[in-house]
């Protein structure tokens, strides 16, 4: 079965893997998946799926590690590898070209055509689907290396609209100006950036201007003297600009026009008329010097830029303000205004206690109606604040035109469009067209008392006479600008009303917060006056009174002249004001309704306020078109004391954060006011209880479970549930959210004890903006007293309130950053009961990748890992998104020893009650690999004395060879042609690393379940002893091989016969070959199944990328997709993977047996070979005998070759002893541990394919329920 990956599949079908000799010295670089099939070569347009088979790609994807030492390394030296792990590092590929690899980035060098980079995503070892199969270490990238890479979308199949066919219509291409890019410049310091030699010509003038003007106003301006404003509504004649096309042109204008009259009552200071004046003239001179730049210049300007004229003109004159305002200009002009503006900013501050429904504001849909004009009132006073800091009129006049367009916004909906009106038509987001006039006076006038923005007056005045190519005398700034100003000239003498209304709501809210319930019933009482402690307390006065002590003709004057400036404004060609309707009588008429012209007059509409039971006193009738303005207002102004300060509007005024007098009496624990306050049903109805929150929505309740008096939680929610009209009003009002998206669920951590009562009537799936559900908000409250029953509670309650009524389904409690409860639950008896008692899925991963072990493993919380750790669907190989996983996230090392101390227990023990393993691998600083070895005794008490030791590979390979040595008869697995991990420095292979552990885990396993080596001394101290020492192992195994050798021929008796041995190798062989061969095979196909898992998750992926791109299926369709597709992810620690090892165990130590084979027919080749030296010394010396002449001439000679022939043959006869008492030896070893190897072998198969049932069971059991919460998605 060929891989899915098509560069994988095209690789291992050609001939390029015979080629990469050795294995482990070569590296694969495969793109993934997704960007094979859902990628294309730029230039060619081809898919690199199709690319994938030319072997030019192929081969520039594999790269060489000649003796599998790094390149930039001269040896395998860890201190060499450590310090050139950060530089970057140049490889060969298989076809001669060269790729960089530096950090976690591969880039292609030498031979491409051209340069890319690629991200190194994971590493993995890959064995291909063939007979002896070798694994490949396999790094993933993000993208190919050959070719320009270019994604493939996949185009939603959608019939578009006529107007979307139109806009994708391909326009003709018409080369022009406008296509150039132009710069955007929003200053003219920006400009003079811009363009540095427009700033070099006119960076001396500019100076020598400003300071032309600094020296006029070098002296301080003497305070002025308080007085009141004229009535006149004419002020000094200035020049009113107009623009034309040209700069030259502007400055004739501006210095040159007719004067004419601006209609306001604010008169100009002798003073701040010569610095006006002064003002005037220094940018007039700005301009000449902008228009003397050079020509070309200005039109390169023109060409690069969207800078007109006037816009240029406006620069100049603001940049000129911002360069004297700090210190010159908004100093003198405070100076100047000092008096009447500390008189404003100290009625101010009296008038801090108003309340939004005290200014005549219209308020429509009851509480409701009154929160949103807060929260629109408070982002106003924001923006209004921003003045303080203003540097130049013009920005302050932005700021003013920002805070009424702020004040009058119509709420928008989630897709940012307008919002509609009752009638049907579409609202706009301008300040000139749904709100009455009257409205935005009273807006604008508690967004001034609220902002405490000083020097207001300086401010009118800065802004009405020190801006002069804008013309502030009309259209929107003029409207604002006199709004303003009504709104400082009502605030400066008119504002008594106010200051009393105020006075009693902070009377109100003092004795609120005090518990004075005598003070409350004093006031609240309707028949009882307004008296206390035997004081009088001031009443507003009365119309005549409160002008009593002004010029006769101060008021009418100043009405007069507004009206005219209003209707001259309404009578502008500009439209945009004709639907405020009306003169400026708007000024003072803080309770009368709308009144729009007789033209435009609409049918009356119910208007709702916000007092349950309305005052006798406060006007409701609307006026009468036919009367004047005048006489509108004097009504208006004669009922504004008492209206304002009725006692409906007290009892139900807020502070500044919209907290009503019940919140106050609730956040300040007084429980008496609270309880009087509910008696009085005629000002605090259910109704108006239920509706109750301040400007961020916390509701009575809410704040009530925030604070820690319980009987006075107590007793409002037995109010809110005894006077409640229905339980799904009570079900409603649990349901409310503040700001924060949390209800009074995600509060009772503070009052536990309230779940009691209302647990089952509570939204417990219901989340905040934080993605946390009430049970999820108890289960992080880690420090509270009574942790463990707040959160059993919770859970039993949740669980009862599920529809299913099924156990508790924590998919329905996961945060916006992926956390589980899982992830949260600090008690390792509420983790238990999690896991046992819910739908969980216990290895759910957050958006750092961290599983709730990761979580636990990472704060130390050793009882959780404890916990976890007893749970079989828990996966201890999960990896975050750094590749780590649990014990290499631990806290300290503490942690981590405990860690692997459970790793140890969960092993199964030997026969004789001892555990040992290799437990975990680890990459240490020189570059090498480390083990670390626990072994575990059990002690009659009953507890277990842990051994902890850290071995390298070389450790292994070095116990192996003494062995080996030692016992020359006795089969041991030496296969250790392991590939080494650091093949890239930067990126270590971790897949080879786990390889590695898994591997010599097995062969000491293997040692541990020997006939022989399993009670050998060398083994035991391999885990028992910390440190040893290799020279002297290594002495003494060869000693001790000596010694064996001695001890074999004193005790056993040679073997003349071999062929009984003969027979019994050659027998045995040919069966192990047998289950060689099955093992061989089967590992063969498990590895195949492995890669059928794994490349049917990646085509789910692929799937789901396509999936989502279907529009008209709803979300939870994409939501059930992508849980179906998580719950065929591979784990980590898979039971195939476990299968498979195990497979390669039995394999490993099967060749190994068969190897020890081998001895005895090696042994009888060599007694063979001594027989034959026998025969031909014996025959020798005969033949020697037979022909050698009788002669003593050769007697001698003749003795000599006698004895030398019959040396050897002796010599040949104790060779051949020996060479039979070896036989004999390990005859019987091999016998013997044959037998015992059968017997593990058994054993040990059993055991495996039991591991590998339990293992499917749980994992498909956990699939399965994956499978439930997606379908439970799909039944929502």
């Amino acid at each position: 079965m060929h891989p899915l990956n098509p560069f994988l599949r095209a690789f291992f079908r050609s001939t390029l893997p015979s080629q990469c000799l050795p294995v482990n010295h070569h590296i694969l670089l495969v793109p993934t998946t997704e960007s094979l099939f859902q990628g294309r070569d730029r230039e060619t347009t081809a898919p690199y799926a199709d690319l994938a088979v030319s072997e030019e790609f192929l081969s520039s994807h594999v790269i060489r590690v000649p003796g599998g030492i790094p390149p930039g390394t001269t040896s395998k030296d860890g201190a060499n590898i450590r310090e050139s792990k950060g530089k970057a590092k140049q490889y060969n590929t298989l076809n001669g070209r060269t790729v960089v690899v530096k950090d976690t980035y591969v880039y292609s060098n030498k031979g491409f055509k051209s340069l890319t980079q690629a991200q190194l995503l994971t590493d993995a070892l890959f064995c291909p689907d063939m007979p002896e199969a070798q694994q490949w270490l396999v790094y993933y990238i993000s993208r190919p290396l050959v070719g320009s890479y270019d994604p493939v979308r996949i185009i939603p199949a959608t019939i578009k609209t006529a107007a979307q066919r139109a806009a994708d219509k391909p326009k003709p291409i018409t080369p022009s100006a406008s296509d150039v890019k132009k710069k955007e410049i929003a200053s003219f310091t920006e400009l003079l950036t811009a363009f540095p030699l427009i700033a070099r010509q006119l960076q001396n003038g500019l100076d020598r201007t400003l300071k032309e003007f600094a020296a006029q106003f070098e002296g301080p301006v003497p305070n002025k003297s308080s007085r009141a404003p004229s009535v006149s509504s004419q002020r000094s004649n200035y020049s009113s600009t107009s623009l034309e096309d040209s700069l030259a042109s502007l400055r004739s204008s501006v210095s040159g026009s007719d004067n004419s009259n601006r209609l306001s009552s604010l008169t100009i200071e002798p003073e701040e008329d010569t610095m006006r004046f002064a003002l005037e003239s220094a940018t007039t001179a700005a301009i000449d010097l902008f228009q003397g730049v050079d020509r070309q210049q200005l039109s390169l300007l023109g060409a690069t830029t969207d800078l007109s004229g006037p816009v240029v003109e406006r620069m100049i004159e603001r940049h000129v303000a911002e360069q004297l305002h700090e210190f010159i200009l908004f100093p003198r002009i405070c100076n100047i205004r000092r008096s009447e503006d500390l008189e404003l900013e100290h009625r101010l501050r009296k008038m801090a206690n108003i309340d939004v429904a005290q200014v005549g504001i219209p308020i429509e849909d009851g509480m409701r109606g009154k929160r949103d004009m807060a929260i629109r009132i408070d982002r106003a006073v924001g923006m209004f604040k921003k003045m303080g800091v203003a540097s130049s009129p013009q920005e302050m006049i932005e700021v003013l035109l920002d805070t009424a367009k702020t004040v009058t916004a119509t709420p928008t909906t989630s897709a940012g469009k307008p919002g509609v009106r009752p009638d049907g038509a579409a609202e706009k987001p301008s300040i000139a067209m749904t709100i009455n006039a009257d409205a935005l006076v009273s807006m604008l006038l508690i967004v001034v008392i609220r902002s405490s923005v000083r020097h207001l007056h300086a401010r009118l005045s800065y802004m009405r006479h020190f801006v002069f190519i804008d013309d502030v005398d009309s259209g929107e700034m003029g409207y604002v600008l006199s709004t303003f100003e009504a709104v400082l000239v009502y605030l400066s003498q008119d504002s008594d009303a106010l200051r009393i209304a105020a006075r009693k709501n902070a009377r109100l809210w003092k004795a609120t917060r005090n518990g004075n319930t005598t003070e409350l019933g004093n006031m609240l009482q309707p028949d009882a006056p307004w008296i206390a402690d035997g004081q009088v307390i001031e009443e507003a006065p009365s119309f005549d009174e409160s002008f009593r002590d002004q010029d006769d003709s101060s008021l009418s004057s100043r009405l007069t002249n507004l009206n005219l400036e209003r209707e001259q404004q309404l009578s502008m060609p500009n439209g945009n004001f004709a639907a405020i309707g009306g003169s400026l009588a708007h000024v003072f008429p803080f309770q009368k309704p709308p009144t729009p012209p007789p033209e435009a007059s609409q049918p009356k509409r119910k208007r709702v306020t916000m007092a349950s039971f309305r005052s006798a006193s406060v006007s409701s009738g609307y006026s009468s078109p036919s009367r004047s303005r005048s006489k509108s207002i004097d009504s208006t102004m004669s009922t504004l004391s008492t209206g304002d300060s009725s006692l409906d509007k007290i009892s139900q005024s807020q502070g500044l954060g919209g907290d009503s007098i019940l919140m106050m009496a609730i956040e300040n624990g007084q429980l008496a006011s609270l309880e009087y306050l509910l008696s009085l049903d005629q000002y605090f109805p259910i109704e108006f209880v239920l509706e109750d929150c301040n400007n961020e929505g916390v509701t009575l309740l809410v704040a009530a479970v925030q604070g820690d008096d319980k009987n006075l939680t107590s007793f409002l929610l037995n109010h809110i549930i005894r006077n409640a009209p229905s339980d799904n009003t009570l079900r409603a009002y649990f349901v409310r959210q503040d700001s924060k998206g949390r209800s009074f669920a995600h509060y009772l951590f503070n009052q536990p004890h309230l779940m009691e009562t209302v647990g089952e009537m509570l939204p417990w799936q219901l989340k905040d903006k934080n993605g946390q559900t009430p049970l999820f908000a108890l289960c992080r409250s880690y420090d509270h007293q009574e942790y463990r029953w707040m959160v059993e509670t919770a859970l039993t309650l949740a669980t009862n309130t599920q529809p299913d009524q099924e156990p508790l389904h924590l998919a329905d409690h996961i945060d916006n950053k992926g956390n589980t409860l899982l992830h949260i639950v600090n008690d390792p008896h509420l983790t238990a009961w999690l896991l046992r008692h819910c739908d969980s899925d216990v290895n759910a991963a957050n958006d750092k990748r961290f599983t709730p072990l990761m979580m636990a493993s990472k704060y130390g919380r050793l009882d959780l890992v404890r916990t976890f750790f007893g749970d079989a669907r828990v996966d201890l190989q999960v990896k975050d998104i750094r590749g780590l996983t649990a014990v290499e996230l631990a806290k300290d090392d503490e942690v981590r020893n405990r860690i692997d101390d459970l790793v140890l227990l969960s092993t199964r023990p030997a026969a004789d009650g001892r555990i040992t393993s290799v437990v975990r691998s680890l990459f240490v600083e020189d570059a090498t690999v480390r083990l670390v070895l626990k072994s575990g005794g059990p002690n009659p008490n009953g507890t277990i004395t842990v051994t902890t030791c850290r071995r390298s590979v070389a450790d292994f390979e070095h116990l192996a060879k003494w062995l080996s040595i030692e016992q020359p008869a006795s089969w041991i697995p030496t296969h250790f042609n392991l590939t080494s991990p650091f093949l890239i420095p930067s990126k270590p292979s971790r897949a080879v690393l786990r390889d590695t552990q898994l591997r010599l885990d097995a062969f000491l396993q293997c040692l541990l379940t020997h006939s022989t080596f399993s009670t050998h001394e060398m083994v035991w101290e391999f885990f028992l002893v910390p440190d040893i020492d290799p020279a002297m192992l290594a002495d003494r195994a060869k000693h001790k091989a000596e010694i064996r050798v001695e001890n074999v021929r004193d005790d056993y008796d040679p073997i003349i016969d071999t062929r009984e041995v003969e027979s019994f190798v050659s027998h045995a062989k040919e069966q192990l070959r047998g289950v060689s061969h099955a093992v061989k095979t089967l590992i063969r196909r498990t590895n195949a199944q492995r890669m059928l898992n794994s490349d049917l998750y990646d085509a789910r992926l692929l799937n789901n990328t396509g999936v989502a791109t279907l529009q008209f299926l709803p979300r939870k369709y994409l939501i059930a997709f992508e849980r179906y597709t998580k719950a065929l992810a591979p784990p980590e620690s898979d039971p195939l993977a476990n299968f498979y090892y195990s497979l390669h165990s039995i394999a490993n130590s099967s060749t190994a047996v068969l190897v020890a084979l081998g001895r005895p027919t090696s042994l009888i080749g060599s007694m063979n070979q001594a027989r034959r030296n026998i025969e031909r010394a014996l025959g020798s010396l005969s033949r020697q005998s037979r022909w050698t002449p009788n002669i003593g001439l050769f007697d001698e000679t003749r003795r000599s070759i006698a004895a030398e022939a019959e040396e050897k043959a002796t010599k040949a006869q104790g060779e051949l002893d020996s060479l039979g008492s070896e036989l004999r030896y390990t005859q019987q070893t091999v016998a013997a541990e044959l037998a015992g190897w059968q017997e593990q072998h058994v054993k040990f198969g059993r055991r495996m394919l039991k591991d590998l049932a339990k293992g499917m069971v749980v994992k498909e059991k956990a699939r399965l329920e994956s499978m439930k919460r997606a379908l439970r998605e799909l039944q929502r």
